[in-house]
């Protein structure tokens, strides 16, 4: 009898214990007991996050008990910087060690719909939350570690006036403690400020993407930036970006170049705040091509003009025009060079290939709407290669072409394909101006097989709380190795498709048209099943 007195107190007291924030229940491990953490991030569907964190124990801690439930991990959201909880989908015990592996699934928040654009009563936002990934949303942390989010004067946020954003953050800001432990015990890998806290339990992330074999800092080749002249402190003495040569390189297996966006194009304040990292990071729209055999080069264009007379000495195309240079006298480049652009990227896009072609342009016309007068060339004796072929994406084809544009660029035998969300941009006309020009010089054949349309059902990319526009990202996660087989289907939680109807080579299918699109000539526009995976067709010369 007394033995049942002494164990209900002691099970008493470890219930009182849980309950207070202690351990989840007598003998659990403690993080006292851990002796270090490793955090492993990769591509995912929303750019490089965690997805795999190792926990290693003193020798002689009983992990018998151990599942995903045991631990709480958090970090910074991207919509704002709050703390939220990384989801854990199974916990791995060997020996002394636990593996974490991080469910990535859907991040959209409950106010995601389906249309978002145009003007009709169910119109409504596309939204998601990530927790555990180094692009930020509309957020992002100065040189102090100060961090800029909002308007609201009453929130924990200085408020963002620059309206900055999308920063590829130094450092994630995970926190890990077992379930039942309070949030003091937890074991950050940052500190207050965002950077990475040494001597403490987490080792240095290893970012698998990165590193001896995987994308280096393209800044480290010193290729001379036109931003070095500017003296309101956002100068940089070299271009810069990410860049991945595949072992054993092939010159006859070419090499990708990829623009990003306006919002995750490179910036930086008069400070030293910058985004580096972000057009590389944001989503797998570069990373993607990494298995292919080509090389690979995200050049951070510096999109977001900064203070002062910037633009009266930043010169992109040349940045970009010396960037793929080097890459062709370093390493002998016999096959294709092909070209990436992404929104804002698909109007640098056209600019770096005409002017490649030998045609007047202007950076500052990147902008929409542009008007300034081409008043510059670049020198064909420096720069004597052209762009073979252009993926076009979520942008505008042949932005601000002329006549004379048109037909420079087509004596280069570019070829392109373009890809537009359903409810986002359209290059219908543009294609058909092309497919007209080439069909004149190549033949119709030539045309048929190097200039293509495709267009993404809206359904790819609701379900993630992304855009139309993010075709990139779709792009990216889904057709770099594997076809578009048509509008009706499934997008599941692991990033696989499901076909209610897979289409075949040749065939045609239309879009919905949602929201805004019901407006437009995409309405019964038939587009075209291709075989083979963009990656494949944009390295492989012209037929």
């Amino acid at each position: 009898m007394q033995l049942k007195k002494i164990l209900a107190t002691v099970l008493s007291g470890a219930m009182l214990f849980t309950a207070f924030g202690g351990a989840s229940a007598a003998g659990a491990p403690t993080m006292d007991d851990v002796t270090a953490i490793q955090a492993f991030t990769d591509g995912t569907a929303y750019g490089t996050a965690v997805v795999e964190v190792k926990v290693d124990y003193k020798e002689g801690t009983d992990l018998s008990g151990i599942t995903a439930e045991s631990y709480i991990l958090e970090d910074r959201g991207s919509l704002k910087p709050d703390f939220g909880t990384v989801a854990i989908e199974s916990a791995t015990v060997d020996g002394s060690s636990v593996t974490l592996k991080m469910l990535r699934d859907f991040d959209a928040t409950e106010l995601n719909s389906e249309v978002y654009t145009g003007n009709g009563p169910e119109k409504g936002v596309r939204q998601r939350n990530t927790y555990g990934a180094y692009v930020t949303g509309a957020w992002y942390r100065d040189v102090n570690g100060t961090i800029f989010y909002g308007q609201d004067d009453n929130d924990a946020y200085e408020n963002n006036t620059t309206k900055m954003g999308y920063q590829a953050r130094a450092c994630l800001e995970l926190k890990l403690r077992h379930a039942g432990e309070a949030e003091e015990a937890a074991a950050c890998l940052a500190d207050a400020n965002g950077n990475y806290a040494a001597g403490g339990k987490w080792l240095p992330t290893v970012d698998r993407q990165f590193g001896e074999q995987g994308f280096k800092n393209l800044y480290e080749l010193k290729i001379p930036s036109t931003a070095a002249a500017a003296t309101d402190g956002t100068q940089d003495a070299y271009v810069r970006g990410y860049y991945f040569v595949p072992e054993n390189y092939d010159p006859a297996n070419g090499a990708i170049f990829t623009l990003q966006g306006q919002g995750i194009s490179y910036w930086q304040l008069p400070d030293g705040t910058n985004d580096d990292g972000t057009g590389i990071m944001f989503d797998e729209a570069t990373t993607s091509w990494a298995n292919t055999g080509a090389i690979v080069v995200n050049i951070h264009d510096r999109s977001s003009a900064c203070p002062g007379g910037y633009w009266d000495l930043y010169d992109f195309v040349v940045d970009d025009a010396r960037v793929i240079k080097y890459f062709v006298d370093t390493y002998g480049i016999t096959g294709n060079l092909a070209l990436q652009g992404n929104s804002r990227g698909t109007m640098a896009s056209a600019m770096v290939i005409k002017a490649l072609a030998g045609c007047a342009y202007n950076p500052k016309n990147q902008a929409m709407g542009g008007t300034e007068p081409e008043d510059r060339k670049l020198d064909k004796t420096e720069f004597p290669f052209h762009i073979n072929a252009y993926i076009c994406q979520n942008g505008s084809l042949g932005y601000q072409y002329d006549e004379e544009d048109w037909a420079a660029v087509a004596a280069t035998e570019l070829k392109v394909w373009a890809f537009n969300g359903e409810q986002d941009t359209n290059d219908i006309d543009a294609i058909a101006k092309y497919t007209a020009i080439m069909t004149e010089k190549m033949g119709a054949d030539w045309a048929a097989e190097n200039i293509r349309l495709t267009g993404l059902t809206s359904d790819l990319f609701f379900p993630w709380g992304e855009s139309d526009h993010s075709v990139t990202r779709i792009n990216g996660l889904f057709f770099a190795d594997e076809p578009y087989y048509g509008p009706d289907l499934t997008v599941n939680p692991d990033a696989t498709i499901t076909y209610g109807t897979k289409l075949a080579n040749g065939d045609t299918y239309t879009l919905k048209c949602r929201g805004g699109a019901a407006d437009t000539n995409k309405v019964g526009y038939e587009y075209k099943i291709y075989e083979d995976s963009f990656h494949v067709w944009a390295l492989t010369p012209a037929k």
